[in-house]
């Protein structure tokens, strides 16, 4: 088992990557300061292959587990949600601030779960299960909290820092193609933005990502060199006040897509797909890295599978939601763009015009 510790003072943590280690999450909690009682929050999609086996390792060890098992999906990631499926179960069973709770799904579980932690009776503990290669290498790790508003994504949220992340990597086996290749998505955007020799490993072992066929060393280290980029990032810029907004590249324009198509036709990494190559075209238009540079990271974006469905939506539509995007500075738009693979910044009020022929490119050429 690997073991990446999040060095945030009072606040730091331990991620823990291996493959099969999920019977062992129970004694691996208990040797966490946490009390007897613990909400297992879940979509019903990963409720059916993992939540039993998740209660019987908690209750072995002696904790009191009560199973809060939603809708999932980003349109159920709501206050609406969290209030009648999360946290009025919490209530009903009289939770207090000694109680915890476990994240047990992907990113939006993940997303859900912490959010309810960080504001139950003002914050409580919680834990981090991430089942799904976007939760594992990038959504579970930094105690960002959200759900959604109608109006725009992650719009309402918090930095809560779990008390421990627990990556079995053993679960990414049963992923669905489409899942895997919206995860592998994160995997591209970290070795864009930080590590270009990453970059050259997905390049060379693409396939077997996609099939899940990398040997169980190889896919822990695949998983755990992107928590370390992470967790890198993260431990310099904890709250998103400078470096930290590079882990959104390809994300102005992805999640302006997802809101735009009001959460139902992309996955979080098939926007983000689409976001990327769009940040690829300002980025040139910028004149900020070469044509080759460019080439090389669509072209590996490619072969994951561009998703398609995107040119009979409104640029405009995509545009106003750019504007609603949570890392906007005083009105104004900020991107993160590429020098180079491997190296990113991060470029305050881009002309709306060459935000506009991002998005006309990739409905162009993708669409």
């Amino acid at each position: 088992m690997r073991c990446i510790d999040v060095g945030l003072e009072e606040r730091g943590y331990s991620v823990r990557v291996g493959s099969g280690i999920l019977p062992r999450l129970g004694r691996h909690c208990r040797e966490l300061d946490l009390g007897s009682r613990v909400a297992v929050i879940s979509d019903e999609a990963v409720a059916r292959c993992y939540l039993r086996p998740v209660v019987s390792s908690l209750e072995e060890v002696g904790y009191k587990v009560l199973d809060v098992v939603f809708s999932g999906g980003e349109t159920a990631k709501s206050l609406e949600a969290a209030d009648s499926q999360v946290f009025a179960p919490m209530i009903d069973a009289e939770f207090d601030r000694g109680a915890w709770v476990l994240a047990l799904g992907g990113g939006v579980v993940g997303d859900l779960a912490g959010f309810v932690a960080a504001t139950f009776l003002r914050g409580i503990a919680y834990v981090q299960v991430p089942t799904t290669i976007v939760a594992q290498v990038d959504a579970s790790i930094g105690g960002k909290t959200a759900v959604n508003h109608r109006l725009g994504k992650n719009l309402i949220g918090a930095f809560h820092q779990p008390r421990l992340v627990y990556i079995d990597t053993q679960v990414l086996r049963t992923l669905p193609r489409r899942e895997v290749v919206a995860g592998l998505a994160e995997v591209v955007k970290h070795g864009m933005i930080r590590d270009e020799e990453l970059f050259a490993f997905m390049e060379e072992h693409l396939d077997e990502a996609l099939a899940m066929e990398l040997q169980p060393e190889m896919l822990d280290w695949l998983i755990a060199r992107n928590v370390e980029i992470k967790v890198g990032v993260v431990e310099a810029d904890e709250k998103e006040g400078g470096l930290r907004a590079i882990l959104n590249y390809g994300h102005t324009i992805g999640q302006a897509i997802e809101a735009a198509t009001g959460y139902k036709r992309y996955r979080h990494g098939e926007a983000v797909i689409l976001g990327m190559i769009g940040a690829g075209e300002i980025a040139l238009r910028k004149g900020l890295w070469p044509g080759a540079e460019r080439r090389r990271q669509d072209a590996l974006l490619e072969r994951m599978g561009v998703p398609g469905g995107l040119a009979g939506v409104s640029t405009d539509r995509i545009l106003a939601r750019t504007r609603a995007d949570k890392k906007r500075l005083d009105g104004r738009s900020r991107f993160v763009l590429a020098r180079r693979i491997g190296e990113v910044e991060i470029v305050d009020g881009v002309e709306e015009e060459v935000v506009r022929a991002g998005v006309e490119y990739v409905k162009r050429n993708y669409g």
